[in-house]
């Protein structure tokens, strides 16, 4: 099993709109909206690396996401 933790960092006023859509996708096991550098924190588990990159990607594809940071547990 392959971890990863993201940080969103979303449009002013979005991030509601952002956390209810990341909510919906599988593999995400949490997500939290956070205060600092980024607005949303979530806990992604996939089976490889490659499935993993493929959720992110679907995160970072919703509207009002400006940037991501994801990083691997080792």
């Amino acid at each position: 099993m392959t971890i990863g933790y993201v940080a969103i960092h979303c449009d002013t006023g979005r991030e509601v709109y952002v956390y209810e859509r990341i909510a919906d996708i599988s593999n995400v096991k949490e997500a939290s909206i956070v205060m600092g550098l980024y607005d949303i924190m979530c806990k992604i588990e996939a089976g490889t690396t490659k499935e993993l990159e493929g959720t992110v990607m679907k995160v970072r594809k919703i509207s009002h996401v400006q940037t991501t940071m994801t990083l691997l547990v080792l």
